[in-house]
């Protein structure tokens, strides 16, 4: 089963509609692509948003950062 999260990189205005095949943890590494390249970015916060805009009411976000934790 996969997740669909909502991604925002370093407080920044991207945000992007992301599917993970697991929840990612708080300081785990994820790797995707931003703007045409390859990034290594570190989990820093998960929020589960009871009244979000999925199917079921729900939304995840997934806050990620490039600096060192």
């Amino acid at each position: 089963m996969s997740v669909q999260c909502r991604v925002s990189v370093d407080d920044s205005q991207y945000i992007q509609d992301v599917t993970f095949q697991v929840l990612p943890r708080i300081g785990e590494t994820v790797s995707m692509a931003i703007g045409g390249s390859a990034a290594n970015l570190r989990v820093s916060r998960v929020v589960h948003l009871p009244e979000g805009e999925s199917p079921d009411g729900s939304l995840i976000v997934v806050e990620l950062t490039s600096k060192i934790l």
